[in-house]
């Protein structure tokens, strides 16, 4: 029992010193092998019946955390794979499943390993690592630390990879634990009869679970299969995070309605409720973060191929308005998200007249300051100056006819690639044509 303790203390020194990792001695520590011989502990923590079961939870606690702290030495992550760490964690992980405070020291690590590539394609393929991740989900709905480390491993590994993404959907029901899990911890979050202050860390388990949420909605097979129950829950938080100013939170849920608005096929649920998400993603535009910004942008420039979408946003009082103010920022990605949009409300003339005055003049600064560099920016810009000028119900100024033509006609000069001759020179003939003396501006325009 003495030995038992006496290499507790030393193993908890070790650990200690290995907090240093932003001078010499943590890189002397990785040096003099102190990764494989934490690992050799760990194993024979996991496998030599005679370590008492005290002693052995102690050390597993000392040698989990002063591998933690190894890891930020830039040389741990060759030597982590090279002595195949993640599958002794796992064993440790499935020993001691009933101990949170060595699942909690288990799941800090293999957080830390998370942020590793090589870690991320291990795990990707451990079914059996994947299975008790999900199952301390669901068997730790109450202890944040835990379910904090479980959405940020499983999210950073089916951020990169979909197989476990689609192994945890088909065999672990981890959508329904999410979703149970994120109307847990809103509920506590918005809960009123407590005076206390919304706890960080449940704040920190929402936005990780939503994040898991989303990462997982990128894959078509988890995207097409969503319930009624999650476009609802992905609404709800959505509107509590913007009433809350939860600003990371309303980031994650605008991305899973983003990454499932690409599978909108006719009869999927998303489509079916896309009266409810058009006027919910609208509050979002007069956020003051243009990551959110973005997000909204993109899923209505999905949503807005539907004509009683674009009626909607027609509708609403400021909206035309607002995106056609975009079009005068600076973020080319949000001004790109706000064309799209305008392209699909301007198809036909039906909507025209509700226009604002100055998208002409916007369009036509925008081609002019862009240059020649953002080939997916001018393209859609050039599209839809075509639906507007084509229809007729707007008409250019000779200013704007003059400055549009020049930038034209550099474009026709312009040497570009392949994409630019594919992308941009067919839209740039059909509009020089249709401003060319030769045809009217206000002439039907065979097309």
């Amino acid at each position: 029992a003495e030995e038992g303790q006496a290499m507790v203390y030393c193993i908890g020194a070790s650990k200690v010193l290995s907090a240093n990792t932003d001078n010499a001695i943590g890189d002397l520590l990785g040096q003099y092998g102190a990764i494989q011989a934490l690992h050799r502990h760990l194993v024979s923590c996991n496998t030599d019946p005679g370590i008492p079961g005290e002693v052995s939870k102690a050390l597993l606690v000392q040698i989990l955390g002063g591998l933690r702290n190894l890891c930020d030495i830039p040389a741990t992550e060759a030597v982590l794979e090279e002595v195949d760490m993640s599958r002794d964690i796992h064993v440790t992980l499935v020993k001691y499943f009933g101990d949170s405070e060595v699942v909690l020291t288990c799941c800090r690590l293999l957080s830390r390993m998370s942020l590793f590539g090589g870690f991320c394609q291990t795990l990707s393929t451990d079914e059996g690592c994947l299975r008790t991740l999900l199952k301390i989900i669901d068997s730790y709905p109450h202890d944040s630390q835990l379910l904090l480390r479980s959405c940020f491993i499983l999210g950073n590994v089916v951020a990169r990879y979909p197989e476990p993404a689609l192994f945890l959907h088909r065999n672990g029901l981890i959508v329904d634990s999410l979703l149970s899990l994120c109307k847990e911890y809103k509920g506590k979050l918005a809960d009123k009869t407590t005076k206390d202050k919304p706890s960080a860390a449940n704040k920190d388990v929402l936005c990780k679970a939503v994040r898991l949420l989303t990462n997982l909605l990128q894959y078509e097979e988890i995207a097409v299969s969503v319930s009624p129950q999650l476009i609802k829950c992905l609404v709800s938080l959505g509107e509590y995070s913007l009433r809350a100013s939860l600003h990371e939170i309303s980031l994650n849920v605008l991305c899973g309605l983003n990454n499932m608005s690409y599978y909108n096929g006719e009869g999927s649920i998303f489509l079916k409720h896309r009266t409810v998400l058009t006027e919910f993603l609208l509050r979002f535009l007069t956020v003051a973060d243009v990551h959110v910004n973005i997000e909204t942008l993109g899923v209505l420039g999905n949503l807005s191929q539907h004509s009683d979408v674009v009626q909607l946003l027609v509708d609403h009082k400021h909206f035309l308005t607002l995106v056609t103010t975009i079009l005068e920022g600076e973020n080319a990605d949000m001004v790109y998200k706000a064309c799209g949009v305008l392209v699909n409300v301007t198809r036909t003339s039906e909507h025209h007249q509700h226009l604002p005055d100055t998208l002409l003049s916007n369009c036509v600064k925008l081609l002019r300051d862009v240059g020649t560099a953002d080939t997916e920016l001018i393209t859609v810009t050039l599209y839809l100056l075509w639906n507007i000028l084509s229809l007729k119900v707007l008409k250019a100024t000779e200013d704007e006819r003059e400055v549009l033509s020049e930038v034209l006609s550099g474009y026709l000069h312009f040497e570009g690639g392949e994409v630019w001759r594919e992308q941009v020179l067919p839209p740039t003939r059909n509009l020089l044509s249709l401003l060319s003396p030769s045809d009217s501006l206000y002439e039907p325009l065979e097309f």
